[in-house]
């Protein structure tokens, strides 16, 4: 069953979709490979658990080498853009600034032009300077500890406020890729390929020349040969796919950062109504941490609050950008018997100032759901999992010696790991998004990045895979790209 085409896209999620759609568009005949299923709504689950499963690669048990820390990636068609909450922001300035000290100079008009044609198809209104600060009960109370927040922009219409965004939608509000880029690709005769894991690619001399694939629903191997690849499976997919296949292997996989995260519950006597609706979600972005208002489901995985149901809880995300220091590397098991060991090691070990920040990002958390009227918090901490008034937060940051001492730490959102840059000898991929050293082969996925992007990248994945379909196809964009299909099209 071999197939050949002019492009295959390895991944279908905010990198391979928005690429696919671009180059379909353009004329060019697409594949796109995804390892995990297409499932649509009404195939999900009826619970968050069994999405979980469903969805999540591991069904949401990926860890660092440790097991220190849950990296979660979504395995589907649409990949992560199926399980997020739909969180869009742009790269702060000061991110663009240090790509382009990398080398990976995206200039600010054309990744502005990007990130609108992007916008566009997600429904998002472009930012704008805040005019009013929103009022809330937690906003007023950050307000109060002297931290402005601002409401974070949503790719999703009508949502019905259930809180199981990261479990995929089940009422098909969310604007993932799987309602957007990837039926506008369709439209124009690109292929998706879903239950398709590539294994290697085969490559001489700097020209690829076809992708070793194994169909998982029949156990049967294949070959896709193109004349262009573009791999878009992730910070760590790609990453371990390089490595598989021999490329730049002193380089694949290192300097990968991640936006790590934990979750502080705030536990009500009574029902909020900004705990479980469709009210704005808030962000305040403080040096070195970010704290980030979820929606909270009963069966999310975490801490339980006693009152026993959703209304009670507001929940709160500190998010910690790290420094590119991790590492995804094959492993022993790769090499000792590589058919039952098909996973990437991850390593990552936060750095001192960064645990400080989760000091100090759960002070700021905890004390401002304390300030909005919570009867007690319960805190991702070995030793102190429940803080019943704000004294108990005086000694907080003390408290974090270790890694370890962090409970349920995880990230949803590794980078890096095939950085992007103009050094031959450091990074592995150029800044036209073409792998050093090979005429056919580009990445376009967060493993591009040299530096994290500090906010929800999703965004910025997007908006770079649309200037790389530039660099893919060498044509400029088309304005039928921006315009989306019908909410709740078929695919």
């Amino acid at each position: 069953m071999n197939l050949r085409t002019e492009v295959a896209v390895v991944g279908s999620g905010a990198g391979g979709s928005v690429v696919a759609s671009r180059l379909a568009a353009n004329g060019a005949g697409v594949v796109v490979l995804e390892r995990g299923p297409w499932l649509r709504e009404r195939e999900l689950g009826d619970t968050a658990p069994a999405q979980l499963a469903q969805l999540y690669r591991d069904g949401g048990a990926q860890t660092s080498h440790e097991t220190e820390m849950t990296v979660l990636q979504g395995c589907c068609v649409g990949g992560s853009t199926v399980l997020t909450n739909a969180t869009c922001a742009r790269m702060p300035e000061a991110v663009r600034q240090q790509f382009a000290g990398f080398g990976f100079d995206l200039a600010e008009e054309r990744l502005d032009a990007a990130y609108r044609r992007i916008e566009e198809v997600l429904d998002l209104a472009p930012p704008t300077p805040r005019t009013e600060p929103p009022r809330t009960p937690l906003a007023d109370a950050l307000r109060s500890l002297g931290h402005e927040s601002e409401v974070l922009r949503q790719a999703r219409r009508r949502c019905p406020g259930c809180a199981a965004c990261n479990a995929g939608c089940r009422f098909g509000r969310k604007l993932d890729a799987t309602l957007t880029w990837l039926p506008l690709a369709q439209r124009h005769d690109a292929r998706v390929m879903p239950d398709v894991a590539v294994r290697r690619i085969l490559h001489r001399r700097g020209h690829v020349r076809a992708l070793v694939c194994h169909d998982l629903a029949r156990r049967a191997e294949f070959l896709v040969e193109a004349e262009r690849f573009v791999l878009a499976g992730g910070a760590v997919n790609t990453p371990e796919l390089l490595l598989r296949s021999g490329i730049h292997r002193r380089r694949a996989g290192r300097r990968t950062s991640f936006n790590a995260s934990v979750t502080v519950l705030g536990e009500f006597a009574a029902p909020r109504p900004d705990a479980h609706d469709d009210d704005p979600l808030l962000q305040v972005a403080a040096p070195g941490f970010v704290v980030e208002q979820l929606r909270y489901p009963p069966s999310t995985p975490g801490s339980t609050p006693s009152a026993g149901f959703p209304g009670h809880v507001v929940a709160l995300s500190v998010l910690v950008p790290t420094a590119p220091t991790g590492e995804v590397s094959l492993g022993r098991g790769h090499r000792v018997l590589p058919r039952v060991f098909d996973h990437a090691e991850i390593r990552f070990v936060l750095a001192n100032a960064e645990r400080q920040a989760f000091g100090d990002g759960l002070t700021l958390a905890a004390s401002a759901l304390f300030a909005a009227g919570a009867a007690q918090v319960h805190l991702p901490l070995v030793s102190l999992p429940i803080a019943r008034s704000p004294r108990d937060l005086d000694d907080l940051p003390l408290r974090l010696r270790d890694q370890r001492d962090l409970v349920r730490l995880g990230s949803c959102h590794p980078q890096g790991g095939a950085a992007a840059g103009g050094d031959v000898e450091r990074d592995v991929v150029a800044p036209d998004f073409r792998v050093h050293g090979f005429d056919n082969l580009f990445v376009v996925d967060a493993s591009v990045f040299p530096v994290g992007v500090r906010v929800h990248p999703m965004l910025s994945v997007m908006a770079l895979a649309d200037l790389a379909a530039e660099s893919v196809s060498a044509v400029a964009a088309r304005s039928g790209l921006r315009t989306p299909p019908r909410h709740g099209s078929s695919c």
